[in-house]
């Protein structure tokens, strides 16, 4: 099993496993996100001051924090021994997608980032059916559905 997402009689390709705890734990983080999303753009569009000293300060506390973290570590070694370049790059990758989005959410609103989150999912399970012969279900055509028309709805002629 590749993360519960092979079934027990499928040796070949992948099928998404959907249980009620999985659906629970995505409703907590949807609301979670939603709720830090609406406080990080009122922080991003009421203050004055240039977005990069913006982010500076939206993620002082999280630098804060992991230095204290990897000050009490009882590890030995160098702070990034044992991580591959891969790691690297997918931290880098994901620091760039935050100082993106809070482009976005500076000039534009949460709702459009929403949708470029939206249509990143998508993108990822098609790269998924690619490389990993994902098998997408039902629910995934009808996430698209959904998504498409929440896009058309809003961007939309009216």
């Amino acid at each position: 099993s590749c993360g519960g997402l092979r079934g027990p009689g499928d040796p070949g390709g992948m099928r998404l496993h959907v249980t009620p705890v999985g659906l629970l734990l995505l409703s907590v983080y949807c609301l979670i996100s939603g709720l830090s999303a609406v406080y990080t753009e009122v922080i991003l569009k009421t203050q004055a001051l240039p977005l990069s000293l913006q982010n500076i300060f939206l993620y002082f506390f999280g630098v804060l924090l992991n230095l204290m973290g990897s000050m009490w570590s009882t590890t030995e070694g160098g702070f990034l021994e044992g991580f591959s370049p891969w790691v690297l790059l997918v931290i880098l990758s994901q620091a760039l997608n935050g100082l993106i989005m809070s482009v976005v959410m500076k000039h534009s609103s949460n709702i459009t980032r929403l949708f470029v989150i939206s249509c990143s999912i998508l993108v990822n399970a098609l790269l998924s059916v690619a490389l990993f012969n994902l098998q997408l279900t039902l629910l995934f055509f009808m996430a698209v559905a959904c998504i498409g028309l929440a896009v058309h709805l809003y961007y939309g002629v009216t």
